[in-house]
């Protein structure tokens, strides 16, 4: 995740969104307009911390990586940040969907400002209650209470499938890539 084709990859993924963005999204403008992103390798990079520890080569260890998380320290990914304010510049409502745990949040929201993402309307993490679901589960949940309170998801981008699979469906899913990792 540190080579061009990486690069290469991400931006593809991007020019995607936008296209899809500019031709298929006839947005109502009644605040009910919405879009999902992941945080993790998604918004913000945990390739720092997987670089100290042989690059997936490793087995994770969840408390070493939370230990990492809470430094607050991930760089943001150069291709969602700017895709993140164009859709926010649209108008539309941006949901961040995250498996971190609840524990995380106040270093995940400063982590998040640091490197320049603001205006989101929610971050939703994983609470004690939601721990053991499989995060497809986890972020279906989510994305069935997001419409269930009327919201129309445009698009989702996130770099596991565990992300963008599941019921309710967005209109749009877009995979960024991940080499490192796996979610199930």
């Amino acid at each position: 995740m540190t080579s061009s084709q990486y690069d290469a990859d991400c931006q593809r993924a991007i020019e995607e969104v936008t296209l899809y963005l500019s031709r298929c999204c006839s947005l109502k403008g009644d605040g009910k307009d919405a879009w999902i992103f992941d945080v993790d390798d998604t918004l913000i990079s945990t390739i720092p911390y997987f670089k100290k520890h042989g690059f997936g080569g490793e087995k994770v260890n969840s408390s070493s990586l939370e230990a990492w998380m809470e430094e607050s320290k991930a760089p943001a990914l150069d291709h969602t940040f700017k895709l993140f304010h164009d859709i926010k510049d649209r108008g539309m409502k941006i949901f961040l969907v995250s498996s971190r745990k609840e524990t995380l949040r106040s270093p995940t929201v400063d982590n998040l400002i640091n490197v320049g993402y603001h205006g989101w309307s929610r971050l939703f993490l994983r609470g004690f209650e939601d721990e053991y679901m499989h995060v497809e589960q986890y972020k279906s949940q989510v994305r069935k209470t997001l419409m269930d309170q009327g919201y129309r998801i445009w698009g989702i981008v996130g770099d596991q499938w565990s992300s963008l699979k599941g019921l309710p469906e967005a209109k749009r899913t877009f995979k960024l890539p991940n080499s490192i990792y796996y979610m199930s």
